[in-house]
C-alpha cells in the first residue's frame, strides 16, 4: 500500500514539473514570435514639454508637438501609439543664460521610447528658446457670450465664478494680458434661470492658467415685459435705529406670475436695509416675493433714507 501511494505522489510532482515547464516553453515561442514578427514604421505625435529653471519662463513661441518616426514590432508600435507619449526637456541642462537664447538640437537618443521601439527620426531637430522672467497676477475671467436671444426675452442676470484665476508666463507677454474668456455661450440655447460649467479659453501657449477645472456660469432669463404690475406696495425699512425717514413710502413692482394666479401688493414685501450710520443713505430695494413669481423691476429700484 505504501509503494503504491509513493508511486502516485512521484506521478503528481512529474505532472507538475512537466506542466511548468509546457507553460515556459509557451511563454518563449509567444514572446519570440512577438519580437520576430514583421516590424512596422509609424509616425507619432508626442507633446513637447520645456520644463525651464525655477523662476524663468519660456518667452518665444516654440513646437508644442514632435513628429516622431518609431519603428518596432506590431504589438510594441500598437501600445505605444494608443497611449499619449510626452517628451520632458529640462532646459537647465541647457545654456539658458545665454542672452537672446540659446538652440536646442534634438536627435532620436533625446527620445525616450518603450522596449523593443526604436527612434528613426524627430521633427522638429532644432528650435530657438528664450527665458524671461516669470511673473503671475490675478486677471478677471470674462463671459463669452454668443448668438441671440428672443426678441421677447432678455437676459437679466450673468455670473461667473469663480470671477478671477491665477495667470503664470513671462514678463514681456502677461503685460499684454489684461483677463481670460471663457468658451463661446450661445445665449439662444438658455432657458429660464440655471447654472453651467464652461472651460476657459487658452489665451496664449506661453500663458499657463492655474486652474484645471472649469468656472461655474449661472444665468438668468426672463421675458421682456411683465404679465402683472403691483401697485402701492409699501417699503419695510430694516433697521437698528428708530428715527428712520424716507419721503418714498410706496413702490411697485413689474412681476412675472403663472397665468391663472392671482398677487395682491399685500403678499409681497419690499424691504430697504439702511446702514447704522447716520446721514442720507442712498438704499437699494429687495423684494421677497412667493414661490413662483420672478420679479422684473422695482419701480424706483433705490430711494433715499435718512438715518437721524
Amino acid at each position: 500500500m505504501k509503494g503504491w501511494q509513493k508511486v502516485l505522489k512521484k506521478n503528481h510532482e512529474y505532472s507538475r514539473h512537466l506542466l511548468k515547464f509546457v507553460s515556459v516553453l509557451f511563454a518563449v515561442f509567444i514572446w519570440f514570435y512577438v519580437l520576430n514578427s514583421e516590424p512596422q514604421e509609424v509616425t507619432h505625435n508626442m507633446t513637447l514639454h520645456l520644463v525651464p529653471p525655477k523662476g524663468l519662463s519660456v518667452s518665444n513661441l516654440t513646437p508644442e508637438k514632435l513628429n516622431v518616426k518609431i519603428k518596432g514590432s506590431r504589438a510594441f508600435i500598437r501600445t505605444m501609439v494608443e497611449r499619449e507619449e510626452n517628451v520632458f526637456l529640462k532646459l537647465q541642462n541647457y545654456p539658458y543664460k545665454k542672452k537672446g537664447g540659446f538652440n536646442i538640437f534634438l536627435s532620436p537618443e533625446d527620445i525616450s521610447v518603450p522596449f523593443g521601439v526604436q527612434v528613426m527620426e524627430v521633427s522638429p531637430d532644432k528650435f530657438k528658446v528664450e527665458l524671461q522672467k516669470e511673473i503671475r497676477k490675478n486677471v478677471p475671467v470674462k463671459i463669452n457670450l454668443v448668438g441671440a436671444l428672443a426678441g421677447d426675452l432678455k437676459l437679466m442676470e450673468t455670473n461667473v465664478e469663480p470671477s478671477e484665476v491665477l495667470i503664470t508666463g513671462p514678463i514681456e507677454v502677461m503685460r499684454k494680458i489684461s483677463r481670460v474668456q471663457t468658451a463661446p455661450i450661445d445665449i439662444a440655447t438658455l432657458e429660464g434661470s440655471g447654472e453651467m460649467k464652461i472651460a476657459l479659453v487658452d489665451v496664449d501657449p506661453r500663458i499657463s492658467i492655474k486652474r484645471v477645472t472649469p468656472v461655474d456660469f449661472s444665468f438668468v432669463v426672463k421675458p421682456r415685459k411683465a404679465n402683472l404690475t403691483l401697485k402701492r406696495v409699501q417699503v419695510r425699512f430694516l433697521s437698528s435705529s428708530n428715527r428712520i425717514k424716507s419721503k418714498t413710502r410706496f413702490v411697485s413692482l413689474d412681476v412675472l406670475a403663472p397665468e391663472g394666479v392671482r398677487l395682491t401688493a399685500s403678499s409681497v414685501q419690499v424691504i430697504a436695509d439702511v446702514p447704522d450710520e447716520k446721514g442720507v443713505h442712498s438704499v437699494k430695494l429687495r423684494a421677497k416675493l412667493p414661490e413662483g413669481i420672478h420679479l422684473l423691476q422695482i419701480n424706483p429700484q433705490s430711494i433715499n433714507v435718512s438715518n437721524r
